[in-house]
């Protein structure tokens, strides 16, 4: 289905940012290759995003932060951990903690089939634009920055929903 091909969006913006491989089954952690670097660290705070499997979109999503943090001091070339950065969060999510209904472990299992049998997980993403807007604070006139990432998921999760009867196969609802 067109709808679903990440081909469809490249236009749009969308670049790949991280292929997906499975760390260990143990922990259901994941483990980042063939990365973008600059796409995975710019500083930037307002991103659309979709989990891509064998070219078709699972996923789509949004975040007010980075894509990924970079680790203070040594050499990794994986995001830190954490919910600073949103990849990588789910790299590791609640850290196989009790609460496995979290989002991202919930992803991460549901994608461990995927991944064992030889399916490209990756992660795609577009940079949303931030648009300065003045506002009034205690009687004075402040630029504050004004983003779209939470109005854009629903446009493309409406757009696959119309195209496809459903929404992708890892979105459970529309917010």
């Amino acid at each position: 289905m067109t709808a679903l091909d990440i081909n469809t969006y490249t236009s749009d913006g969308f670049e790949r940012v991280c292929t997906v491989t499975q760390e260990t089954a143990h922990n259901n952690s994941w483990f980042y290759t063939d990365i973008d670097q600059d796409l995975m660290f710019r500083d930037h705070r307002s991103w659309i995003y979709f989990i891509v499997v064998n070219g078709e979109i699972w996923k789509v999503g949004e975040t007010g932060n980075p894509l990924g943090i970079r680790y203070k001091r040594g050499t990794s070339s994986q995001p830190k951990p954490g919910t600073e950065g949103r990849l990588g969060r789910y790299r590791t999510g609640d850290y196989g903690g009790a609460d496995r209904y979290d989002t991202d472990w919930t992803i991460r299992e549901r994608l461990h089939t995927e991944l064992v049998e030889g399916a490209r997980v990756e992660f795609w993403a577009k940079a949303c634009p931030i648009a300065e807007t003045q506002v009034t604070v205690a009687g004075n006139t402040e630029q504050v920055g004004s983003a779209i990432h939470k109005e854009l998921e629903m446009a493309y999760l409406d757009y696959i929903f119309e195209q496809t009867g459903s929404l992708p196969r890892l979105n459970k609802l529309r917010k």
